[in-house]
């Protein structure tokens, strides 16, 4: 009985295949039939079988693939449909005001509102009892006070600022308002999204030729893996011209599942932009086996969620991801790159603790930042 064999799927064979391989890894042997021999490539309706004790496990792990490629997408849809808030983060360097321009054009297109966000650090102190102590207390006291009201100012001139700036680009009217809170950066933005619960967080980074990432510079970096929202990060060395001049946009993937997902989220972004959509892997050395085979099936299911988005799909063969990764985009006019925080993806391999900063110093164009589940 353990030999008998039952089908539980027919897809195509790309598909099919992939399947088999996620089955195969997970220790249950996977069967193809019903395949064009002739061209098995272009085949439908090819069937994956398992034996029958192996059958509700197989079950079940088609399913999580069906949620992340198909039913997920729904979910994501909607969530990207209502992106209604942006939160942005700003400590008043040039890298953060240079966002500022970004939310504004985002915000035009979405027809949502910016929250700007400083954080601002006043320790809390007790002061020995001795002599004199009260005086040096009164002194921090003072010198502390004078942090917030300043913080408060700047906050209130940037919010000037950039209503001048959509008045000048006759963006129509786009809500602006400033919160401020006394805390560390990193904890600070992760308790403001919380409570605010934005669509997209934007925050700027150093660029090519910058000296110093500033205080947000680290602070994107530790964010990375804690937020659940997309993220755009900006460097300093990104010249904004309007959201519409960006015409091509670089989704970097390494085929795992949770790509979909995250491609999900990237193209219910930009769906109202007119931007190709590049689809690259880098794999190092030499092309391997199941590259071409993945990368059909990614633009397959690109072509069939999304029939008429513009769709490139390419695989380069580097000794490094940075450096394939930066030739892809110097020949195809790339406007933006966008990555997927998933565990064993290439955004893992290149934001690695030891060349995290190279990554993003090195990038000269704004980076989507998705973080799948």
């Amino acid at each position: 009985m353990e030999d008998k064999l039952t089908t539980i799927a027919y897809h195509t064979y790309s598909r099919a295949l992939l399947l088999q391989s996620q089955l195969e890894d997970a220790g249950i042997d996977c069967f193809l039939s019903n395949i064009n021999i002739v061209q098995p490539a272009i085949g439908s309706g090819v069937k994956l079988k398992v034996r029958d004790n192996d059958v509700e496990k197989a079950l079940r792990i088609i399913k999580k693939a069906s949620d992340v490629a198909g039913k997920g997408k729904e979910k994501t849809v909607k969530q990207m449909h209502s992106v209604r808030r942006i939160l942005l983060p700003v400590d008043f360097s040039d890298y953060s005001l240079n966002a500022c321009q970004y939310a504004i054009g985002l915000a035009a297109k979405f027809k949502a509102e910016v929250k700007l966000f400083h954080a601002y650090f006043k320790p809390v102190m007790e002061m020995p009892a001795y002599e004199g102590a009260h005086m040096y207390q009164a002194n921090f006291d003072k010198y502390f006070e004078e942090i917030e009201i300043k913080a408060k100012k700047q906050l209130h001139e940037l919010v000037h600022e950039l209503n001048q700036y959509i008045v000048r680009k006759k963006l129509g009217k786009i809500r602006i308002s400033a919160s401020l809170a006394n805390g560390f950066a990193e904890e600070a933005i992760v308790e403001i999204i919380e409570k605010y619960n934005p669509g997209i967080v934007i925050m700027g980074t150093h660029g090519i030729g910058e000296q110093t990432a500033g205080i947000f510079g680290s602070v994107t970096l530790r964010l990375i893996d804690r937020l659940h929202v997309p993220l755009l990060t900006i460097p300093a060395s990104a010249t904004f011209k309007g959201i519409e001049k960006t015409k091509n946009i670089l989704y970097a993937t390494d085929f795992d599942d949770t790509d979909y997902a995250a491609l999900n989220k990237l193209l219910n972004l930009i769906r109202l932009f007119d931007m190709k959509l590049h689809c690259v892997h880098v794999s190092i050395g030499r092309k391997k086996a199941w590259d071409s085979v993945k990368m059909d099936e990614m633009h397959n299911y690109i072509k069939e969620e999304y029939p008429s988005q513009r769709l490139k799909c390419s695989i380069m063969v580097s000794d490094n991801i940075l450096n394939g990764l930066e030739t892809y985009m110097r020949n195809n006019n790339i406007g933006l790159v966008s990555f997927n925080t998933h565990k064993r993806n290439m955004f893992t391999k290149l934001f690695t603790p030891s060349i995290t900063r190279q990554a993003l110093s090195r990038f000269s164009k704004p980076v989507f930042i998705f973080r799948s589940e």
